[in-house]
This record gives C-alpha cells, sequence and structure tokens, in this order.
C-alpha cells in the first residue's frame, strides 16, 4: 500500500481552489459590492483596489505561489514521515 501523497496533484488541487476563490470573490467584489478584496490585499502584497490589470495579475501570481509552498508544508513531510514508518 503506497502511503505517499502526490505533490504535483496537491500542487494542482490547492491552485484549483484557490483560483476559483479568488476569481469568486474578484467578482462578487465587482458585482455585489462585497468587501473580500481587504483580505487580498494582506495576503498579496502588491494587489490594490479598485482592481487594475497589475493588480489582478499579482493576485494571479500570488495564487501560484501559495498553491506551491502550502502543499509542500503538508506533503513533503508527510511523505518523509510515512516513508520511514514502514
Amino acid at each position: 500500500m503506497n502511503k505517499q501523497i502526490n505533490l504535483r496533484a496537491s500542487i494542482l488541487a490547492t491552485f484549483t481552489l484557490l483560483l476559483i476563490s479568488y476569481l469568486l470573490c474578484i467578482g462578487g467584489d465587482l458585482v455585489f459590492g462585497w468587501t473580500m478584496y481587504e483580505s487580498w490585499m494582506s495576503l498579496f502584497p502588491g494587489f490594490t483596489w479598485p482592481l487594475s490589470g497589475s493588480g489582478f495579475l499579482i493576485g494571479l501570481i500570488w495564487v501560484a505561489v501559495y498553491s506551491v509552498y502550502v502543499p509542500a508544508l503538508f506533503v513533503l513531510p508527510y511523505n518523509y514521515f510515512a516513508s520511514r514508518s514502514k
């Protein structure tokens, strides 16, 4: 039985989750007047509101960065300890 977690699959799943969340929040801010942009401004340095093309792109770059960072923090140690427990 393989106890290892696929890092690439975890990165792609996290990217999909964060991308959909980012797009829904931006859309909600623009259409419904939500204030989710305040959260993005604190999480994504360089992200600006009102939304501009460069601000949106910076947000996408940060989504990609966090999509690698978060799974790496979990999957790499998990795989290490799972392989040692055999």
